[in-house]
């Protein structure tokens, strides 16, 4: 999260950067609102309001960054992010009713124009240092952001960066109308209040859209869903993902998704794996402000145990004391039909790594792996490398004194009795 980077000096921090973004848009809008009523200029009028779109997004990331902080509740259990959606929206409202206002007066200059009765734009030294001045302020806060944008990842201050952008355009197309006016060009004042005034009905549009959709909770796009997507598939004993649905709440998005797990794991295994995933999203999506992941259980059709024998003598075949020294390994594989646990097939194979000095135990390891064991039946305790990497891969290890392979399978099938 962007806020969290305690390593920035306070005025590199998002919250400084928007208290600072928030008062230079306070005074920039009231001193073009009063230039335009002193100039007769629609432009710069709609020029000021279109800083006040401004004004909403910085109000609305300073509610975001401050209310991030606030953890969630039983009564909130997403935290309070929407309550910047909430203002947002209700100021929306007023950016439409201002900018049809502009609209109406522009066409109705425009006609008066062309009938011969446009009031003048009043034209002073002090308009034109104040429009310079303004729009220096504007350029380089534009370069400001960028900077700290890039250096905090701050994806409030990036996007702000941007509108930025857009803002010394509008500036500069007040400018050209005032220039205009000097060649007593009255009109495109006219014309370019009329074009920004559409622009703050798109600015508008854009923070009602955002608003109500995350209001109403609805999924959003994202870029990577798919990539997500067969990120979290891929993992270890998830058998499919139900369901993934990613939604915004303030400017922060959430990640749900909801997996089916294989039904033999335990539950300390369910937690790393979910401890995994999670993991493995923040470093991939640094974007995804929360992850919660939901996950359901599901038999699996078959389950395959390992065993380490001694000799292959079909199901007599007799468990071996050794792992990696085990001359031979029988697969089991384990079916469930109502209710009942049946041997469905066996193989008993060669140990082709008993040969090996080293990591003995780690290839054989790798080995069964590949086979997609889900259960290991051993006499003794692995070493540590093999022990890690078939728990990594949430291999149930079972420590028993077995003799040979049916009392296994007699035992498998009294768990599923029990």
């Amino acid at each position: 999260m962007m806020d969290n980077n305690q390593n920035l000096k306070f005025y590199e921090s998002p919250i400084f950067l928007n208290l600072f973004l928030l008062i230079v848009n306070v005074s920039l809008f009231i001193l073009k609102l009063i230039f335009s009523f002193l100039t007769n200029s629609l432009a710069l009028q709609a020029d000021a309001f279109d800083t006040l779109t401004d004004i909403v997004m910085v109000f609305a990331a300073l509610i975001g960054i401050v209310y991030s902080r606030k953890k969630p509740n039983e009564k909130f259990p997403y935290g309070y992010y929407k309550i910047e959606n909430i203002i947002s929206l209700i100021i929306s409202f007023f950016i439409f009713i201002t900018a049809y206002t502009i609209i109406l007066q522009s066409i109705k200059n425009i006609l008066d124009f062309i009938s011969g009765n446009l009031k003048p734009i009043k034209i002073s030294v002090q308009v034109f240092v104040f429009l310079i001045i303004s729009f220096t302020v504007s350029l380089v806060l534009t370069f400001y952001l960028k900077i700290m944008g890039k250096k905090t990842n701050s994806p409030i201050i990036k996007s702000e960066a941007s509108e930025k952008l857009y803002d010394n355009i509008i500036s500069l197309s007040v400018l050209t109308g005032f220039i205009g006016s000097i060649f007593n060009l009255y009109f495109l004042d006219s014309i370019i209040g009329l074009i920004i005034a559409l622009f703050i009905i798109k600015g508008g549009y854009d923070i009602f859209l955002t608003s109500t959709k995350t209001l109403l909770d609805a999924v959003i796009d994202f870029d990577n869903r798919n990539e997500l997507y067969n990120m979290v598939k891929n993992f270890s004993n998830v058998k499919e993902i139900e369901n993934l649905e990613i939604r915004s709440y303030g400017r922060y998005i959430f990640l749900e998704v909801v997996v089916i797990l294989n039904k033999e794991l335990h539950l300390h295994q369910i937690d790393l794996l979910k401890k995994g995933i999670s993991n493995k999203i923040q470093a991939e999506f640094p974007q995804i402000f929360r992850i919660i992941i939901i996950s359901q259980t599901q038999p699996k059709e078959v389950i395959k145990i390992a065993v380490p024998v001694v000799s292959n003598e079909a199901l007599n075949s007799k468990i071996s004391e050794h792992f990696g020294e085990s001359p031979f390994f029988a697969i089991l594989e384990m079916q469930e039909e109502n209710n009942v646990t049946l041997l469905k097939d066996y193989t008993i194979q060669t140990n082709k790594y008993i040969n090996e000095e080293k990591r003995k135990g780690i290839l054989i390891s790798e080995w069964l792996l590949s086979e997609k064991i889900d259960k290991l039946y051993l006499k003794k305790e692995l070493k540590k490398g093999p022990n890690l990497i078939l728990e990594n891969s949430f291999v149930q290890i079972n420590i028993d004194e077995f003799e040979c392979l049916k009392d296994i399978i007699e035992q498998e099938k009294q768990n599923q009795s029990s």
